[in-house]
Protein backbone atom coordinates (compact mmCIF):
# COMPACT_ATOMS: atom_id res chain seq x y z
CA UNK A 1 0.00 0.00 0.00
CA UNK A 2 1.38 3.39 -1.00
CA UNK A 3 2.15 5.74 1.86
CA UNK A 4 0.69 9.26 1.70
CA UNK A 5 3.36 11.94 1.37
CA UNK A 6 3.97 13.78 4.64
CA UNK A 7 7.01 15.95 3.90
CA UNK A 8 5.04 18.97 2.68
CA UNK A 9 2.64 18.73 5.62
CA UNK A 10 5.52 18.40 8.08
CA UNK A 11 7.25 21.43 6.54
CA UNK A 12 4.10 23.50 6.86
CA UNK A 13 3.73 22.39 10.47
CA UNK A 14 7.35 23.35 11.18
CA UNK A 15 6.90 26.80 9.62
CA UNK A 16 3.75 27.25 11.69
CA UNK A 17 5.57 26.33 14.90
CA UNK A 18 8.48 28.64 14.09
CA UNK A 19 6.10 31.47 13.25
CA UNK A 20 4.15 31.06 16.47
CA UNK A 21 7.38 30.93 18.47
CA UNK A 22 8.44 34.20 16.82
CA UNK A 23 5.05 35.86 17.37
CA UNK A 24 4.99 34.90 21.05
CA UNK A 25 8.67 35.58 21.67
CA UNK A 26 10.61 38.77 22.36
CA UNK A 27 8.68 42.04 21.81
CA UNK A 28 9.13 43.70 18.45
CA UNK A 29 11.33 46.81 18.32
CA UNK A 30 9.23 49.96 17.91
CA UNK A 31 9.65 53.76 17.87
CA UNK A 32 13.02 53.68 16.08
CA UNK A 33 12.95 57.07 14.32
CA UNK A 34 15.37 59.73 15.50
CA UNK A 35 13.78 62.18 17.92
CA UNK A 36 14.81 64.74 20.51
CA UNK A 37 13.07 66.00 23.62
CA UNK A 38 11.81 69.52 22.90
CA UNK A 39 9.66 70.27 25.94
CA UNK A 40 7.50 68.95 28.76
CA UNK A 41 4.57 69.83 30.98
CA UNK A 42 3.91 67.62 33.98
CA UNK A 43 4.33 64.04 32.80
CA UNK A 44 3.76 65.01 29.17
CA UNK A 45 6.80 65.04 26.89
CA UNK A 46 7.11 66.86 23.58
CA UNK A 47 9.28 65.06 21.03
CA UNK A 48 10.68 66.53 17.82
CA UNK A 49 11.38 64.38 14.76
CA UNK A 50 13.96 66.25 12.62
CA UNK A 51 13.25 66.25 8.86
CA UNK A 52 15.85 64.56 6.70
CA UNK A 53 18.00 67.22 5.07
CA UNK A 54 16.33 69.97 7.09
CA UNK A 55 12.75 71.29 7.07
CA UNK A 56 11.14 72.10 3.74
CA UNK A 57 7.99 73.55 5.31
CA UNK A 58 7.94 76.62 7.55
CA UNK A 59 4.92 75.52 9.59
CA UNK A 60 5.58 72.74 12.12
CA UNK A 61 3.02 70.00 12.70
CA UNK A 62 2.22 69.45 16.40
CA UNK A 63 0.31 66.25 17.15
CA UNK A 64 -1.83 65.84 20.28
CA UNK A 65 -3.03 62.20 20.37
CA UNK A 66 -5.33 60.36 22.77
CA UNK A 67 -4.59 60.77 26.47
CA UNK A 68 -3.88 57.49 28.24
CA UNK A 69 -5.38 54.30 26.76
CA UNK A 70 -2.43 53.39 24.47
CA UNK A 71 1.16 54.40 23.83
CA UNK A 72 1.71 57.01 21.09
CA UNK A 73 4.38 55.05 19.23
CA UNK A 74 1.66 53.92 16.81
CA UNK A 75 2.81 57.05 14.90
CA UNK A 76 6.34 55.60 14.74
CA UNK A 77 5.56 51.91 14.69
CA UNK A 78 8.49 50.47 12.75
CA UNK A 79 10.70 51.36 9.77
CA UNK A 80 8.64 51.46 6.61
CA UNK A 81 5.39 51.78 8.57
CA UNK A 82 6.11 54.98 10.50
CA UNK A 83 4.16 58.21 10.06
CA UNK A 84 7.02 60.08 11.75
CA UNK A 85 9.52 58.55 9.31
CA UNK A 86 7.31 59.56 6.37
CA UNK A 87 7.04 63.17 7.59
CA UNK A 88 10.82 63.34 8.07
CA UNK A 89 11.36 62.18 4.49
CA UNK A 90 8.87 64.81 3.28
CA UNK A 91 10.74 67.58 5.11
CA UNK A 92 7.84 68.33 7.47
CA UNK A 93 8.91 69.42 11.00
CA UNK A 94 6.95 67.16 13.33
CA UNK A 95 6.29 67.32 17.07
CA UNK A 96 4.50 64.55 18.98
CA UNK A 97 3.07 64.81 22.48
CA UNK A 98 3.46 61.75 24.71
CA UNK A 99 1.14 62.33 27.67
CA UNK A 100 3.05 59.81 29.80
CA UNK A 101 1.86 56.99 32.05
CA UNK A 102 -0.48 58.11 34.79
CA UNK A 103 -0.47 56.97 38.40
CA UNK A 104 -2.55 57.60 41.54
CA UNK A 105 -0.77 60.94 42.00
CA UNK A 106 -2.58 62.15 38.84
CA UNK A 107 -6.05 61.41 40.18
CA UNK A 108 -7.13 65.07 40.12
CA UNK A 109 -5.89 65.86 36.60
CA UNK A 110 -8.98 67.00 34.73
CA UNK A 111 -10.19 68.36 31.42
CA UNK A 112 -9.56 71.97 32.48
CA UNK A 113 -5.88 71.17 33.11
CA UNK A 114 -5.44 69.58 29.67
CA UNK A 115 -7.33 72.18 27.64
CA UNK A 116 -6.46 75.44 29.39
CA UNK A 117 -2.92 74.65 30.53
CA UNK A 118 -1.10 71.67 29.01
CA UNK A 119 -2.09 71.99 25.35
CA UNK A 120 -1.29 75.74 25.17
CA UNK A 121 2.00 75.24 27.01
CA UNK A 122 3.17 72.35 24.81
CA UNK A 123 2.13 74.17 21.63
CA UNK A 124 4.12 77.27 22.57
CA UNK A 125 7.14 75.16 23.53
CA UNK A 126 7.03 73.52 20.09
CA UNK A 127 6.98 76.93 18.41
CA UNK A 128 9.90 78.20 20.46
CA UNK A 129 11.87 75.11 19.56
CA UNK A 130 10.95 75.43 15.87
CA UNK A 131 11.46 79.21 15.88
CA UNK A 132 8.12 79.50 14.13
CA UNK A 133 5.24 81.90 14.63
CA UNK A 134 2.39 79.41 14.25
CA UNK A 135 1.82 75.67 13.86
CA UNK A 136 -0.58 73.23 12.33
CA UNK A 137 -2.34 71.79 15.37
CA UNK A 138 -3.09 68.10 14.82
CA UNK A 139 -5.61 66.30 16.99
CA UNK A 140 -6.00 62.54 16.71
CA UNK A 141 -8.84 60.56 18.33
CA UNK A 142 -9.42 62.01 21.83
CA UNK A 143 -6.96 64.72 20.87
CA UNK A 144 -9.58 66.24 18.54
CA UNK A 145 -12.16 67.34 21.13
CA UNK A 146 -9.32 68.36 23.47
CA UNK A 147 -7.52 70.52 20.88
CA UNK A 148 -10.78 71.89 19.45
CA UNK A 149 -11.76 72.94 22.97
CA UNK A 150 -8.34 74.55 23.49
CA UNK A 151 -8.52 76.52 20.23
CA UNK A 152 -12.04 77.70 21.01
CA UNK A 153 -11.12 78.50 24.63
CA UNK A 154 -8.29 80.76 23.46
CA UNK A 155 -8.54 81.80 19.79
CA UNK A 156 -5.26 83.69 20.16
CA UNK A 157 -3.33 80.40 20.30
CA UNK A 158 -0.79 80.36 17.42
CA UNK A 159 -2.58 77.81 15.22
CA UNK A 160 -2.16 78.52 11.51
CA UNK A 161 -4.11 75.38 10.54
CA UNK A 162 -6.12 72.69 12.28
CA UNK A 163 -5.96 69.00 11.32
CA UNK A 164 -8.50 66.72 13.03
CA UNK A 165 -8.35 62.98 12.44
CA UNK A 166 -10.89 60.33 13.55
CA UNK A 167 -11.91 62.43 16.56
CA UNK A 168 -15.43 62.54 18.02
CA UNK A 169 -17.26 65.86 17.98
CA UNK A 170 -20.90 64.74 18.01
CA UNK A 171 -20.88 62.26 20.87
CA UNK A 172 -24.44 61.10 20.23
CA UNK A 173 -23.24 58.92 17.34
CA UNK A 174 -21.76 55.45 17.76
CA UNK A 175 -21.67 52.63 20.31
CA UNK A 176 -19.79 54.33 23.14
CA UNK A 177 -22.68 56.76 23.89
CA UNK A 178 -24.95 53.74 24.38
CA UNK A 179 -22.41 51.89 26.52
CA UNK A 180 -21.94 54.95 28.76
CA UNK A 181 -25.58 56.04 28.87
CA UNK A 182 -26.23 58.00 32.08
CA UNK A 183 -29.09 55.70 33.14
CA UNK A 184 -26.86 52.61 33.17
CA UNK A 185 -23.33 53.97 33.63
CA UNK A 186 -22.83 55.75 36.97
CA UNK A 187 -19.45 57.36 36.34
CA UNK A 188 -19.29 58.89 39.84
CA UNK A 189 -19.74 55.52 41.54
CA UNK A 190 -17.21 53.90 39.24
CA UNK A 191 -14.39 56.38 39.74
CA UNK A 192 -14.82 56.45 43.52
CA UNK A 193 -13.77 52.79 43.46
CA UNK A 194 -10.33 53.58 42.01
CA UNK A 195 -7.52 56.11 42.34
CA UNK A 196 -7.37 56.07 38.54
CA UNK A 197 -9.23 54.21 35.81
CA UNK A 198 -7.38 50.88 35.46
CA UNK A 199 -6.04 49.90 32.08
CA UNK A 200 -8.00 46.63 32.29
CA UNK A 201 -11.25 48.56 32.67
CA UNK A 202 -10.49 50.68 29.60
CA UNK A 203 -9.44 47.61 27.61
CA UNK A 204 -12.75 45.90 28.41
CA UNK A 205 -14.68 48.90 27.10
CA UNK A 206 -12.95 48.74 23.74
CA UNK A 207 -13.29 44.96 23.54
CA UNK A 208 -17.06 45.37 23.86
CA UNK A 209 -17.08 47.11 20.49
CA UNK A 210 -15.61 44.02 18.81
CA UNK A 211 -16.14 40.93 21.02
CA UNK A 212 -14.73 38.59 18.35
CA UNK A 213 -11.62 40.67 17.75
CA UNK A 214 -9.26 38.39 19.68
CA UNK A 215 -10.60 35.33 17.89
CA UNK A 216 -10.18 37.00 14.50
CA UNK A 217 -6.63 37.99 15.40
CA UNK A 218 -5.78 34.42 16.43
CA UNK A 219 -7.22 33.11 13.16
CA UNK A 220 -5.13 35.60 11.15
CA UNK A 221 -2.01 34.58 13.07
CA UNK A 222 -2.52 30.89 12.33
CA UNK A 223 -3.12 31.63 8.65
CA UNK A 224 0.00 33.79 8.30
CA UNK A 225 2.41 32.26 10.81
CA UNK A 226 4.58 30.99 7.97
CA UNK A 227 4.97 34.47 6.45
CA UNK A 228 7.96 36.21 8.10
CA UNK A 229 7.15 39.62 6.58
CA UNK A 230 3.59 39.50 7.86
CA UNK A 231 4.82 38.40 11.29
CA UNK A 232 7.10 41.43 11.62
CA UNK A 233 4.17 43.80 11.18
CA UNK A 234 1.94 41.67 13.40
CA UNK A 235 4.42 41.66 16.28
CA UNK A 236 4.83 45.44 16.23
CA UNK A 237 1.09 46.12 16.03
CA UNK A 238 0.27 43.45 18.62
CA UNK A 239 2.78 44.95 21.03
CA UNK A 240 1.13 48.36 20.69
CA UNK A 241 -2.38 46.88 21.01
CA UNK A 242 -1.41 45.06 24.21
CA UNK A 243 0.10 48.01 26.11
CA UNK A 244 -2.90 49.69 27.72
CA UNK A 245 -2.54 52.78 29.92
CA UNK A 246 -4.83 53.95 32.76
CA UNK A 247 -6.62 57.29 32.84
CA UNK A 248 -6.72 59.91 35.63
CA UNK A 249 -9.99 59.51 37.48
CA UNK A 250 -11.14 63.13 37.20
CA UNK A 251 -10.33 63.26 33.49
CA UNK A 252 -12.33 60.06 32.98
CA UNK A 253 -15.26 61.56 34.89
CA UNK A 254 -15.17 64.74 32.82
CA UNK A 255 -14.76 62.85 29.54
CA UNK A 256 -17.74 60.58 30.13
CA UNK A 257 -20.02 63.15 31.79
CA UNK A 258 -19.46 66.18 29.56
CA UNK A 259 -18.86 64.43 26.24
CA UNK A 260 -20.53 61.02 26.03
CA UNK A 261 -23.41 61.50 28.42
CA UNK A 262 -24.30 65.15 27.81
CA UNK A 263 -22.73 65.84 24.38
CA UNK A 264 -21.87 69.33 25.58
CA UNK A 265 -19.18 70.18 23.00
CA UNK A 266 -21.38 70.13 19.89
CA UNK A 267 -24.27 71.71 21.82
CA UNK A 268 -22.15 74.66 22.89
CA UNK A 269 -22.69 73.83 26.57
CA UNK A 270 -19.14 72.74 27.51
CA UNK A 271 -17.31 75.02 29.93
CA UNK A 272 -13.57 75.12 30.51
CA UNK A 273 -12.44 77.09 33.57
CA UNK A 274 -16.01 78.41 33.70
CA UNK A 275 -15.83 79.77 30.14
CA UNK A 276 -18.27 78.46 27.48
CA UNK A 277 -16.65 76.72 24.51
CA UNK A 278 -17.94 77.90 21.15
CA UNK A 279 -16.40 76.00 18.24
CA UNK A 280 -17.31 78.84 15.90
CA UNK A 281 -14.33 80.69 17.40
CA UNK A 282 -12.08 78.32 15.41
CA UNK A 283 -11.39 80.16 12.15
CA UNK A 284 -8.12 78.60 10.93
CA UNK A 285 -8.20 76.35 7.84
CA UNK A 286 -9.49 72.92 8.86
CA UNK A 287 -8.94 69.45 7.44
CA UNK A 288 -11.16 66.87 9.14
CA UNK A 289 -10.60 63.17 8.43
CA UNK A 290 -12.95 60.28 9.13
CA UNK A 291 -12.59 56.57 8.40
CA UNK A 292 -15.12 54.42 6.55
CA UNK A 293 -14.80 51.44 8.91
CA UNK A 294 -14.22 53.21 12.21
CA UNK A 295 -16.27 51.51 14.94
CA UNK A 296 -14.78 53.75 17.66
CA UNK A 297 -15.47 57.15 16.09
CA UNK A 298 -17.98 56.88 13.23
CA UNK A 299 -17.26 59.22 10.34
CA UNK A 300 -20.48 61.18 11.01
CA UNK A 301 -19.29 61.98 14.55
CA UNK A 302 -15.98 63.32 13.23
CA UNK A 303 -17.59 65.21 10.34
CA UNK A 304 -19.71 67.27 12.76
CA UNK A 305 -16.65 69.49 13.25
CA UNK A 306 -17.06 70.95 9.77
CA UNK A 307 -20.44 72.55 10.44
CA UNK A 308 -19.45 73.60 13.96
CA UNK A 309 -16.32 75.67 13.25
CA UNK A 310 -16.24 79.21 11.92
CA UNK A 311 -13.54 78.53 9.32
CA UNK A 312 -14.12 79.54 5.71
CA UNK A 313 -11.48 77.07 4.46
CA UNK A 314 -12.64 73.68 5.67
CA UNK A 315 -12.70 70.21 4.17
CA UNK A 316 -13.85 66.74 5.21
CA UNK A 317 -12.16 63.61 3.90
CA UNK A 318 -13.64 60.17 4.50
CA UNK A 319 -10.84 57.71 3.84
CA UNK A 320 -10.82 53.96 3.56
CA UNK A 321 -9.85 52.17 6.76
CA UNK A 322 -10.53 51.79 10.44
CA UNK A 323 -9.69 53.88 13.48
CA UNK A 324 -6.04 52.76 13.53
CA UNK A 325 -5.42 51.59 9.97
CA UNK A 326 -6.20 55.09 8.70
CA UNK A 327 -2.94 56.30 10.30
CA UNK A 328 -0.84 53.11 10.51
CA UNK A 329 -0.21 50.35 7.99
CA UNK A 330 0.21 49.85 4.26
CA UNK A 331 -2.99 51.61 3.17
CA UNK A 332 -2.17 54.64 5.35
CA UNK A 333 1.31 54.85 3.85
CA UNK A 334 -0.02 54.63 0.29
CA UNK A 335 -3.11 56.83 0.55
CA UNK A 336 -3.59 58.75 3.80
CA UNK A 337 -0.10 60.10 4.55
CA UNK A 338 0.41 61.56 1.04
CA UNK A 339 -3.02 63.25 1.23
CA UNK A 340 -2.09 64.85 4.55
CA UNK A 341 1.29 65.96 3.23
CA UNK A 342 -0.32 67.56 0.19
CA UNK A 343 -2.73 69.53 2.40
CA UNK A 344 0.08 70.64 4.71
CA UNK A 345 2.15 71.88 1.76
CA UNK A 346 -0.84 73.75 0.34
CA UNK A 347 -1.41 75.46 3.71
CA UNK A 348 2.20 76.17 4.68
Amino acid sequence: MAQAPVFESDSELLRLAQGLRSALGAPAPVAQSRRVLAGFRGKARLFYYPPLGGPRLRTPLVLFPYLGISRPYIFDLRPGESFAEFLAAEGIPFYLVDWGIFGPEDRDLGLDDIVADMIPSLLRQALRHARAEAATVFGYCMGVPMTASALAFDPSLPAKNYLAMVGPIDFSIGEFPRITDEDRFDVDAIIETFDLMPAEFIRSGFKMLNPLGDLQQAKALLENAGNPQWLEGYKAMNRWASEWIPLPKQFFRHWVRHFYQRNELIRGELRIMGQPIDLRRITAPVLCVGATKDDIVPAASACALIDAVGSADKQFLELEGGHISVIAGRRARAQVWPALADWLRAHD
